[in-house]
């Protein structure tokens, strides 16, 4: 009986660390890859910079603008930049910067709030361009 206690508490302890090992912050370069010059197609949580959630869709230019059509059919303005490992955004209607963390484990990608840890979006794909025509 005590062995099996064992082996029980030894496999939970390898499922734990098995699952700390495969969840990775993404780098600033890797965030930048990601997004710059792309469409972002997201699955928004209640801590989303909206509040709202929901589908949403974010167009990255490289040059630094980012707009935003929310779940609410919304269309957002603002400026974006990595600071350290963050995606730092500008939404001119949030009236603050919302900077974020990507959380990678294995095939999804978590958008984080830098400041309290909550999810704000999951994305779902991220096609080259501005796929949605997103425009001022």
């Amino acid at each position: 009986m005590r062995s099996i206690k064992h082996i029980a508490i030894g496999v939970i302890g390898l499922i734990s660390f098995a699952g700390c090992a495969t969840a990775a912050d993404l780098t600033g370069a890797e965030i930048k890859s990601l997004i710059s010059g792309n469409t972002i197609y997201l699955e928004t949580a209640a801590g989303s910079v909206t509040g709202t959630q929901g589908k949403g869709v974010i167009y990255y230019s490289t040059e630094g603008t980012a707009l935003y059509k929310t779940p609410k059919g919304e269309m957002w303005h603002g400026t974006w930049a990595i600071k350290e490992n963050t995606n730092c955004t500008n939404w001119k209607e949030a009236g603050k910067a919302a900077c974020s963390k990507f959380d990678k484990q294995g095939d999804t990608i978590s958008i984080i709030n830098a400041e309290n840890g909550q999810v704000r979006a999951t994305i779902v794909k991220t096609p080259p361009g501005n796929m949605e025509k997103l425009a001022p």
